[in-house]
C-alpha cells in the first residue's frame, strides 16, 4: 500500500501536482501541433525558400514541488537552422519576411553584440499558444550569418522530449553544430 502511494506522488498524482493539472494550458500533442504549424509557416513564407538542416525537440521540465513531487508543467521548444549560407546584408529582408508573416505583434528585433558576435532576434507570436523566434548570429570573422527559427509553447503537460516524436522536417545532426553549407543565388550573395 505505501509502495502504491508513493508510485502515485512520484508520477504526479500527489496533492501539489494534482493542482497542476489545472494550470496546464496545452496537451503536449497540442504543443507539438502549434510548434510545429509556427515553424512550417515560418519556413513556408521565406522567398526564395532556403534549405534546412532538420530540427528537435528541448523539453523544460517545471521544477519540483516544495513537497518533493515532480513538477507536471513544461515549457517546450523546438528548434530549426538554416542550411542555406546568409550574408548580413540579407538579414534585413528576411526580418521583414517575418514581420510580414506574423504582423504587428513582432517586437523589434534585439541586436546585442560580444567582443567578435552580435546576436539578433525578433519574437513574434506563432499559431495557437507559441511564441515564434528568428534568431540571426553574426560574426565579423565570417561572410554570412547563422539563422535559427524556433517556436516555444509554455505551461504544457510535462511528457520526456522523445515523446514529441521526429520534427516534420526531419531529426538535427547529432553531434557539434554545423555551419550554413548551400549557396543560394540570391541569400548568400
Amino acid at each position: 500500500m505505501l509502495a502504491t502511494g508513493l508510485g502515485l506522488f512520484y508520477n504526479g498524482y500527489g496533492p501539489m501536482a494534482l493542482k497542476d493539472r489545472d494550470t496546464t494550458q496545452l496537451s503536449p500533442g497540442e504543443a507539438k501541433a502549434g510548434l510545429d504549424g509556427s515553424l512550417q509557416a515560418a519556413m513556408g513564407a521565406i522567398v526564395p525558400p532556403m534549405a534546412y538542416f532538420g530540427g528537435f525537440y528541448a523539453v523544460d521540465r517545471g521544477p519540483e514541488h516544495a513537497d518533493g513531487e515532480p513538477s507536471l508543467l513544461s515549457g517546450v521548444r523546438e528548434v530549426v537552422s538554416v542550411r542555406t549560407k546568409v550574408t548580413p546584408a540579407k538579414v534585413p529582408v528576411l526580418l521583414e519576411q517575418m514581420t510580414r508573416l506574423w504582423g504587428s505583434d513582432c517586437r523589434q528585433p534585439d541586436t546585442t553584440g560580444g567582443m567578435a558576435t552580435n546576436y539578433t532576434e525578433l519574437h513574434c507570436p506563432g499559431h495557437g499558444d507559441t511564441l515564434f523566434t528568428l534568431s540571426v548570429v553574426s560574426s565579423t570573422n565570417d561572410s554570412t550569418v547563422q539563422v535559427l527559427m524556433s517556436a516555444e509553447a509554455f505551461m504544457v503537460r510535462y511528457q520526456p522530449g522523445r515523446d514529441y516524436g521526429a520534427p516534420p522536417i526531419g531529426e538535427r545532426p547529432t553531434g557539434h553544430e554545423l555551419a550554413p553549407d548551400v549557396d543560394d543565388p540570391y541569400w548568400s550573395h
